[in-house]
């Protein structure tokens, strides 16, 4: 393995002064290599090193379903439980089984977006505040079990069951049955954000140039929220390759796919998306993004932790597994200028989501994802951030793959262009989240603080920021952000 390219590669990412950025290589359970560079805190200039910790955010989710397993192994509870078996005080309509919540097949509403709509402050979000959000929500997005779709819910209610089972919160769970054994002492689950904690590094949003800080602000845990360290984490990567002292049986079933009512596997398993040779998975939360990836065939783990938002950790993880195993970079389609397509406006059926493609000199823009430039396999591939994305056309049918290697392209169907007509005012209920939302002068106003001007969209929808509004049977529905036509009753 050449790791005196892995460190290069590293050192030439980040300078010195800026937001840092940590790499770690691991094999049969130990590192190989530890290699940091940049600032904890760009303030004070303290450089980042092996030991310094950073929020994973998503990544987490590994951890909380291995401590969901561990339970089900003692036979204190069941994958197929229904969720509402552990936490009564849901309203849910439709059974959610535990296997759902943390497959991301249960069609749970996702959680962020509904702080968004109730305004609920992140700074103020403990989970037994967040709970009290999720006790309101009847309907699930789609019939739990028959499509995917990732929530953050499911992990924060796999976290609340963990405490009505134990007693004990999943924090104090983790460190008792997994990060002691495992000798994990840099781990924790930080479910209360407002306690200062050793060699933390701050988080900073830099993807626009200059850093800014943004740090995390909640203390809900489950779908986030672990702290920890690239030297910390060697022994977890034990864990993935052959199951050490946690079990093989856990480890097995921490990596068994998701499988649909329709049988369709699924490349997500709990807490991990599978890929060609490899597993993995990232975490983004305001100032920090990571990514852990394990290399089945060679057996080798790299974590890459990072304090800031410039950099793409998913993109840098496997170009550092290919340095670091001496592959070619796979090659790039040789660029073709190809024809603007004659459909512009887009839709989602299953999410209801809009996109419109603007022609640009490069190629393509999509609003708020990038611009996209054609090549001679007849795709259309990403730039800048969007890097590695992809969106095909064919005719009245639009794919699109901006998100993780291993996730499906969102399928959009071509829809007439955005009408001249505003979204009419009135005033809408949920009486889910029993907050209301008062559409005035093209303007739509959610709970506390949401206060969004809206435009026309493709399909006969809305814009409003992330949402998508539409007007049904004099009923405002809202998606967007993990939501599927959420009901605001006129």
């Amino acid at each position: 393995m050449d790791l005196e390219r892995v460190k290069r590669e590293v050192f030439s990412l980040v300078s010195p002064h800026t937001p840092g950025l940590a790499v770690g290589v691991y094999v049969d359970g130990a590192a190989v290599l530890t290699v940091a560079q940049g600032a904890a805190c760009v303030e004070f200039g303290v450089p980042v090193d092996e030991h310094t910790r950073f929020d994973i955010a998503s990544a987490s989710k590994q951890f909380t379903a291995a401590c969901v397993l561990l339970l089900e192994r003692e036979g204190k509870l069941g994958l197929d439980d229904d969720v509402r078996t552990h936490v009564p005080e849901l309203s849910l309509e439709t059974p959610v089984t535990l296997r759902q919540c943390l497959q991301h097949t249960g069609g749970l509403p996702e959680w962020y977006s509904l702080q968004a709509l109730t305004g609920v402050p992140l700074a103020e979000m403990t989970e037994q505040r967040l709970l009290e959000v999720l006790t309101g929500i009847r309907r699930t997005t789609f019939e739990p079990g028959t499509a995917f779709s990732y929530s953050n819910t499911g992990y924060v209610l796999a976290a609340v069951v963990i405490n009505r089972v134990t007693n004990s919160s999943l924090a104090e769970f983790a460190r008792k049955r997994l990060f002691e054994p495992l000798g994990m002492a840099d781990s924790l689950f930080r479910d209360d954000a407002s306690v200062p904690l050793d060699r933390l590094a701050y988080g900073y949003a830099n993807a626009q140039g200059e850093p800014r800080r943004a740090d995390t602000q909640e203390s809900a845990v489950g779908d986030g929220g672990l702290v920890t360290s690239v030297a910390g984490l060697a022994p977890w990567f034990g864990f993935l390759a052959d199951g050490r002292v946690l079990g093989t049986d856990l480890r097995d079933r921490l990596l068994e796919r998701g499988v649909l009512a329709d049988g369709t596997v699924q490349a997500y398993a709990m807490g991990i998306y599978h890929g060609d040779g490899w597993f993995a998975h990232a975490g983004g939360m305001h100032g920090y993004l990571s990514n852990l990836l394990y290399l089945s065939d060679p057996g080798v783990g790299i974590a890459v932790l990072s304090n800031q938002t410039a950099i793409n950790p998913v993109r840098v993880s496997h170009r550092l597994a290919r340095l670091l195993l001496g592959q070619e970079e796979p090659p790039k389609p040789a660029p073709k200028r190809l024809a603007a397509p004659e459909r512009l406006h887009w839709h989602d059926p299953a999410g209801d989501g809009t996109l419109t493609l603007t022609p640009a000199d490069e190629g393509l823009m999509i609003d708020g994802v990038g611009v996209f430039t054609g090549g001679a396999d007849g795709r259309w591939h990403g730039t800048g951030f969007a890097e590695g994305g992809w969106m095909e056309i064919d005719g009245d049918r639009l794919l699109l793959n901006v998100g993780p290697l291993s996730r499906p392209p969102v399928v959009f169907d071509a829809a007439e262009p955005p009408s001249d007509a505003p979204l009419p005012d009135g005033v809408y209920r949920s009486w889910e989240l029993g907050v209301d939302a008062i559409v005035s002068d093209s303007v739509v106003r959610i709970g506390r603080e949401l206060d969004l001007p809206v435009s026309a969209a493709p399909g006969g929808a809305w814009k409003a920021g992330p949402f998508t509004l539409r007007v049904h049977e004099g009923d405002l529905l809202v998606s967007g952000g993990g939501l599927r036509r959420m009901r605001f009753e006129g």
